[in-house]
């Protein structure tokens, strides 16, 4: 499957060329971008993973509704119960195989920033690496009912830590963002590494932005009158 193929599905869902509630199936996805049905069975799974589409009946697809608000309160609250997390790790300390698998984050995120810009497959490669950065803190905080809380909100539609959206907004704004994003990474390690639970939790809460920011501004390009979105697009983070 084409990392490209993936972000382009991504992309028609966000500008709402596939609207909500449209049933999507592979023949018809494949027909109207022109590519064979192979490629677009292997994207289906992981839309449906990231939130963007929901199984309707045996075969069919269907497009996920977007409500802006319910998305900017579940990443905020997503932010909060990962600060929280982080918080814990920390006070608990991290063991070495957590603080190796974190530096095996780190070190991936380091080479994709290494020629100083991004590829639309480098920002897939960024958000795979995301996720797994999230879940090596999640899952180890401690605390069954905080993962298990922070799970559920990955479930909702755009909210996993995988999911970034550039497309249209530049390559050029991904990489600032991004890259602020990885230093970040680097900051909380430290903060975990140095059992520094305040600041891990307040660095974790802050990481948030970089996703609201990836998201809400290609929202923005197509709502530039609604206000929320500015005010989230023009957050630092």
């Amino acid at each position: 499957m084409s990392i490209s193929l993936l972000s382009q599905l991504r992309e028609m869902i966000l500008a709402g060329e596939l609207k909500a509630g449209e049933r999507i199936t592979e023949v018809s996805l494949a027909e109207r971008l022109g590519v064979s049905r192979t490629p677009i069975r292997s994207a289906l799974p992981i839309l449906e993973a990231d939130g963007y589409i929901e199984t309707v009946g045996k075969r069919g697809y269907a497009v996920k509704k977007f409500d802006v608000d319910e998305a900017i309160k579940a990443l905020e609250l997503r932010a909060n119960l990962e600060g929280f997390a982080a918080k814990c790790l920390a006070q608990t300390g991290a063991n070495e195989k957590i603080l190796a698998d974190l530096q095996v984050c780190l070190d991936e995120g380091d080479e994709i920033f290494k020629k100083r810009y991004l590829t639309y497959e480098d920002e897939e490669r960024y958000g795979e690496m995301n996720a797994r950065f999230h879940n090596i803190v999640v899952q180890n905080c401690g605390s069954p009912p905080l993962i298990d809380f922070i799970e559920r909100l990955n479930n909702m539609p755009f909210i996993n830590p995988s999911v970034l959206v550039f497309d249209k907004v530049g390559l050029d704004q991904a990489f600032e963002l991004l890259f602020r994003a990885h230093g970040q990474h680097h900051a909380l390690t430290d903060a975990i590494r140095d059992r520094d639970a305040a600041r891990a939790e307040s660095i974790f809460r802050e990481h948030g932005n970089a996703q609201m920011q990836s998201l809400f501004s290609r929202l923005l390009e197509k709502h530039p009158e609604d206000e929320r979105l500015k005010l989230v697009t023009t957050q630092p983070g």
